[in-house]
C-alpha cells in the first residue's frame, strides 16, 4: 500500500457558543477516493474513562497513513479501487469530573470538565450533526465532508458512546440517521467497554478507581445510573437499533485495563438479536446486522497509539 498525503483542520468548534471540548479535528486526503467505488466518512471517538484530558481527539492521528493509504503503483491493474475514506473526522467531548488528575485536575467551575451521562453522547451527536449539516463542514474554511454513510469508531468508553448512538441505545439521544441526511453505517468497538458492573468486578486491583470513574459518569449504582451506559443490556433489551449494518469489535487479551470478556458479551447479546456473522472486510455495507469480531495484540492503549489496529 502506498501512503496517502492528507490535510487536517484542528480543534473546529461544532456548537455556538463554542467550549474548550467541544471541537473536532477534520482530516481529508489529498487523492480522493474512486468514483467507482463506495467511499465512507470515518468518525473517532477517543477513550480516556470518560475524564481523562489527556486523550483526546489527537488520538486518531496515529492511525491516519493507514486509513488513507492505497494501492501502490505495483497493484495488478491501474483500476484496483482507491481507499475508501473520503474524510476521517475525531470528536472531543465534554468530560466528567477528574478533581485528583496528577497534573491538570478539574475544577468544579468548569463546564468542559463536569458532563454526566448522556452529555458525552449529547456532544459527540452535535459533532456529527454539525459535520454533515448545511451550515457546518462545507460552508465557509472548512472542507465539506462527503461518502455514501459513516464508519463509527470508538476506542474504550469511546466505543461506549459510538454503541448509544450506532444502536439508538438511549432515548434521549437520536441515533441512526444524522441531519435526516447520513446514517451511521458501520460501527467499530476498539477495546471497548459495554458492561461497567462487569468491568469492576473483573479487575479487583483497580476496583475503586473503576467506582470512582463510573460514578462520576453515571452517578451512583444504586439509582440505576450505571445501567444507561450498559450496552450489553441495551441490546438485549432491544431498547434501539438505528439502521447500522454492520459491527466490527476488536479486543486484545494483552488488554491490561478492558477485559477480553467485555467483547465476548456484547457479542453474545448481538447473537441473541439476529446478528449473524460477517467477514469482517467491510463488504458487507448493505446487507443489515452482520458482525465480526477480531483478535488484536497490544496493551489497552497502544491499541490506538500504534495506529495499524483502528
Amino acid at each position: 500500500m502506498a501512503p496517502t498525503t492528507y490535510t487536517s483542520h484542528l480543534s473546529i468548534p461544532y456548537t455556538s457558543p463554542s467550549l474548550p471540548l467541544r471541537t473536532l479535528d477534520l482530516h481529508i486526503p489529498t487523492t480522493a477516493p474512486s468514483p467507482h467505488s463506495p467511499s465512507y466518512t470515518l468518525i473517532y471517538i477517543h477513550g480516556g474513562a470518560f475524564r481523562d484530558p489527556a486523550i483526546t481527539s489527537r488520538s486518531l492521528i496515529p492511525s491516519l497513513p493507514h486509513l488513507f493509504s492505497r494501492p501502490s503503483s505495483s497493484s495488478s491493474s491501474s483500476s484496483a479501487p482507491l481507499h475508501p475514506i473520503a474524510a476521517a473526522a475525531a470528536i472531543n467531548y465534554r468530560l466528567s469530573p477528574y478533581p485528583t488528575h496528577p497534573t491538570d485536575p478539574s475544577r468544579a467551575d468548569d463546564e468542559s470538565r463536569n458532563a454526566r451521562w448522556p452529555d458525552h453522547v449529547r456532544d459527540v451527536r452535535a459533532g456529527l450533526d454539525w459535520l454533515f449539516s448545511r451550515d457546518g463542514a462545507g460552508r465557509g474554511k472548512y472542507p465539506a465532508v462527503t461518502g455514501e454513510g459513516v464508519i463509527l469508531v470508538g476506542h474504550s468508553v469511546g466505543a461506549t458512546v459510538a454503541c448509544t448512538i450506532a444502536l439508538g441505545l438511549d432515548d434521549e439521544v437520536e441515533g441512526g440517521m444524522i441531519e435526516g441526511r447520513c446514517r451511521v453505517r458501520a460501527l467499530v468497538g476498539v477495546e471497548g467497554v459495554y458492561d461497567f458492573v462487569a468491568l469492576r468486578d473483573a479487575h479487583w486491583e483497580y476496583r475503586g478507581v473503576y467506582e470512582e470513574i463510573a460514578r462520576g459518569a453515571f452517578g451512583a449504582e444504586e439509582d440505576g445510573g450505571w445501567e444507561r451506559g450498559d450496552v450489553v443490556k441495551g441490546v438485549r433489551e432491544g431498547r434501539g437499533w438505528g439502521g447500522t449494518e454492520v459491527v466490527v469489535l476488536g479486543h486484545s487479551k494483552e488488554d491490561e485495563l478492558v477485559e477480553w470478556g467485555q467483547m465476548r458479551m456484547i457479542e453474545e447479546a448481538l447473537r441473541e438479536t439476529g446478528w449473524r456473522d460477517g467477514g469482517g472486510d467491510g463488504r458487507g455495507i448493505g446487507n443489515a446486522k452482520e458482525m465480526t469480531m477480531m483478535e488484536l495484540k497490544g496493551g489497552h492503549d497502544e491499541v490506538w497509539e500504534k495506529g495499524e489496529d483502528v
